[in-house]
């Protein structure tokens, strides 16, 4: 049953980490891609409160989450100029520098990737990981101009994410770990 609950929480998590990020748009002193709303506080402070949690539909939350955040800010990572509403804002500052915006919004991406590794439990675990990212991506990219660079982005943050992850496991299930 834990595991029914969990994937259901693992949906909801992955679309509302794939949406919140422009909820800033209907908040009245944010601009889009507000410095608020397109950075890993969101997905950090539901890491911070189940990184722990042996709770499986706890953690399958907050892993969506932190998916959803990364494919969303993957594909903000290449809009169609880095000018005006591409750039992030930065409330009672204004915009920031386009190479400010990129080194943030990447950041960003590879922090919940990595959020979202942490999370994870064993192969099978880290299999849900790239199935939910994947199926989430190509869920997005219809909508999308731009779908190669985006793909390369996610890709390679999950990869980066996941690569210190096997040896944790591995060495867990030797008994090296307590």
């Amino acid at each position: 049953m834990a595991y029914v609950v969990g994937l259901v929480l693992l949906g909801v998590g992955l679309l509302v980490g794939e949406r919140l990020p422009d909820t800033d748009q209907s908040i009245e002193f944010l601009r889009h891609r507000s410095i608020v709303t397109h950075s890993p506080l969101v997905p950090l402070l539901l890491f911070l409160a189940t990184t722990n949690s042996d709770t499986i539909p706890v953690r399958w939350l907050s892993l969506g989450v932190s998916l959803g955040f990364a494919v969303h800010l993957g594909f903000d990572l290449f809009p169609k100029a880095w000018q005006g509403y591409a750039l992030i804002s930065v409330p009672f500052y204004g915009w920031t520098s386009p190479w400010f915006s990129i080194a943030w919004i990447a950041g960003s991406l590879l922090l919940c990737a990595y959020m979202a590794a942490r999370l994870t439990r064993g192969y099978l675990e880290a299999a849900l990981y790239l199935a939910s990212l994947v199926g989430l991506f190509l869920i997005v990219a219809e909508g999308e101009d731009t779908l190669l660079r985006p793909a390369i982005a996610v890709t390679c943050a999950a990869l980066l994410s996941l690569a210190p992850r096997r040896s944790y496991w591995r060495a867990r299930r030797e008994g090296e770990l307590a």
